[in-house]
């Protein structure tokens, strides 16, 4: 068992003379310089309230097309309308 704790031990303590691509993408290598980091909590308020947005514009899209809708309906009940009554006036 002592045999295993050193070889393992030796085995970690070499470091690897000629990096290959393989080992770069591995390892673990801080950038310089690099403090672009957002909080958790700002990236979340940011999430919620684009999601707010989209819905409330799907909303209101909704809601002008609702009234184009209705519009279009209120002329097609004249239309009847009128067409009923010039049909009730023709056939006396």
């Amino acid at each position: 068992m002592n045999s295993n704790h050193s070889l393992f031990s030796h085995a970690a303590l070499q470091q690897p003379t000629s990096t290959t691509s393989d080992d770069r993408a591995q390892a673990f290598r801080p950038v310089q310089g690099g403090n672009d980091m957002q909080s958790g909590e700002k990236l979340l308020v940011e999430a919620y309230a684009a999601i707010w947005l989209i819905l409330f514009a799907l909303v209101f899209l909704s809601w002008r097309r609702q009234k184009q809708i209705d519009r279009r309906i209120d002329a097609l009940e004249a239309a009847v309308q009128k067409a009923r009554a010039g049909a009730g006036q023709g056939a006396s």
